[in-house]
């Protein structure tokens, strides 16, 4: 049998990853991307600024749409094993969703209503529950559907991570989904950029705050240090005014600067395009592909 050669393939350095250059014009203005450029660039992500940290996962678009397709039933009910299973089962790469109580963020690209959008999952410490944070780039849209997608997904994901650990706690106030504002697309066909992108910004920005601590009990001590106000005795200190500040309330402020992604922190699309296009260029080669007659 004589090797007939194939269409050449771009196969990713750094983790098991194949793009075609079918998925290199959809990143061409106007096009869709494709589920498989999501997915890269999700992994992409993941290396880049999480590749030790355990709790911080990107769920791919084949186990986002399992959750998103999945119908929603009783959690006493059979079809939630099976749910969990089948999501295991498709997670052989990270195997992330056996351990739910070690993820601190999950992002989720969702796809309904020909729709994109990014849902996040967040457990923070501090906060009781786990929360769900959905950023839409066409909320102007009658997406009603879109948004039950979304919900759908979530529920399904704190299913799997129930039947994964029972000791997770789940309660009505888990299926919370908060919509968050976020830059709006002006057409049809960006909906996955901008998926990309605000997946990009909440990244970096997380990545920055785990290198520098931010949460350490070491950081935490030494700010205390640092605005500690020493008065002689006799003396007023009129340096600080501890009764007016709430240390935990300011906390939650700046923890919610981070979720907030506005119009000036976004780029445009096709520049999005662009430069999704060169990092794949830049961590993959080119390999042909062969058939066999």
């Amino acid at each position: 049998m004589t090797p007939i050669p194939g269409p050449k393939y771009l196969q990713c350095r750094h983790f098991p990853m194949t793009l075609s250059h079918t998925d290199i014009d959809a990143l061409r203005p106007g096009e869709w991307v494709t589920d498989d450029v999501i997915d890269f660039y999700f992994k992409y992500l993941k290396h880049k600024y999480f590749r030790n940290n355990k709790k911080y996962v990107y769920i791919p678009v084949t186990i986002a749409n399992l959750l998103t397709e999945r119908p929603v039933v009783d959690s006493s009910s059979k079809h939630i094993k099976d749910l969990a299973g089948d999501a295991n089962a498709l997670d052989f790469e990270t195997q992330c969703l056996k351990r739910p109580k070690s993820i601190r963020v999950a992002f989720l690209p969702i796809f309904g209503d020909d729709h994109w959008s990014l849902l996040v999952y967040r457990n923070l410490k501090h906060r009781p529950l786990p929360e769900f944070l959905h950023f839409n780039s066409h909320l102007n849209s009658t997406r009603e559907h879109h948004t039950q997608c979304a919900r759908t997904a979530l529920i399904n994901l704190l299913y799997v991570f129930r039947e994964n650990d029972p000791s997770m706690a789940i309660s009505k106030d888990s299926y919370k989904l908060v919509v968050k504002n976020c830059p709006q697309q002006s057409n049809g066909n960006d909906c996955g950029v901008y998926v990309c992108m605000n997946a990009y910004i909440l990244s970096s920005r997380l990545s920055k705050k785990e290198r520098e601590g931010k949460n350490s009990p070491l950081h935490a001590f030494v700010k205390r240090l640092s605005i500690s106000a020493y008065s002689p005795p006799g003396r007023r200190a009129d340096t600080l005014s501890f009764a007016e500040k709430n240390p935990e309330k300011d906390k939650l402020d700046q923890e919610e600067l981070l979720w907030k992604v506005k119009d000036k922190d976004a780029v445009l699309p096709d520049d999005m395009r662009s430069y999704i296009t060169n990092v794949i260029y830049s961590a993959t080669y080119t390999r042909s592909a062969s058939a066999s007659l």
